[in-house]
């Protein structure tokens, strides 16, 4: 399940990798009133339209969680997702993430969130015939980033869908690549089009969506040129997360029957070559 507002370069991505997981017949795609053609055709999956209203990260919330109750009537397990959020299991030792689901015993599992960044200086504009991952190879961990996105059990979420009711369980084998920055112009395009978007009041009196309404220098330094500083002067580390998940477990604080993580930890790594074909 995803949630979109004209996705005409995420969403085509989005609908290949879960679609060869689990069938079109098996994705909803909820759809706040796209206009430029990307949701017009989308053949057996399921689009639920909503109203193209002020954007209300609460009501969406709301709706998305409500959905995600209901459809674990039928189904074993719900995967939700950004429309820029691609979940890949460690291809070392699962064959796709529906392997992994039909393999592991869990209730609900957190991926390792990584945002996957493009490279100006080492690597061209992306080819979107190709695996993207054949092309980028550089990626920056947040702990924001690490989300609980796949649940067999029901899920109460916060705006944002990176804080919920359950405390943070983190499968080091299991990833999250958010795609926002993976290429450098339809980024900014997108980008343009988020600073043209109106928010609720209330959205807005919580700051929630903050880094959508960035200046564009500010948008540019931040996705763009400090990854092209890190990378330059040798400032990757380990692909390894083992300490970071220990340190996000044992932070994990409650909060009015949510959790999250106080820390901000954050490192650039490079992506190993095993997952060069993950999507």
């Amino acid at each position: 399940m995803t949630f979109v507002l004209n996705e005409s370069v995420n969403l085509p991505i989005w609908i290949r990798h879960y679609g060869e997981n689990f069938g079109h017949e098996n994705l909803f795609v909820v759809d706040r009133g796209s206009d430029d053609g990307s949701t017009d055709d989308l053949g057996r999956i399921n689009r639920i339209r909503v109203p193209r209203a002020a954007f209300d990260e609460h009501q969406k919330t709301n709706f998305l969680t409500s959905i995600h109750h209901g459809l674990l009537q039928y189904y074993d397990a719900v995967v939700y997702t950004d429309c820029d959020e691609i979940i890949i299991p460690d291809p070392a030792r699962y064959p796709g993430l529906r392997q992994y689901i039909e393999t592991r015993d869990f209730e609900y599992v957190t991926c390792v969130g990584l945002n996957l960044h493009h490279v100006l200086t080492q690597e061209p504009p992306l080819d979107f015939s190709r695996p993207i991952l054949s092309q980028r190879k550089f990626a920056l961990f947040r702990v924001a980033t690490c989300k609980t996105a796949i649940s067999r059990v029901p899920i109460n979420w916060l705006p944002g869908f990176h804080v919920c009711d359950k405390p943070p369980r983190i499968d080091p084998e299991l990833f999250v690549f958010h795609t926002r920055f993976m290429n450098y112009v339809s980024s900014i395009e997108r980008h343009l089009f988020y600073l043209q978007i109106e928010w609720s009041e209330r959205s807005l009196a919580a700051n929630f969506g903050a880094h959508a309404r960035y200046s564009l220098d500010r948008f540019v330094r931040e996705s763009f040129l400090d990854p092209i500083n890190i990378v330059g002067t040798g400032r990757l580390e380990s692909f390894d997360f083992t300490s970071e998940i220990a340190q996000i477990h044992e932070s994990a604080t409650e909060r009015d029957g949510f959790y999250g993580s106080p820390l901000t930890l954050v490192k650039m790594v490079q992506i190993p070559e095993r997952f060069s074909l993950a999507f």
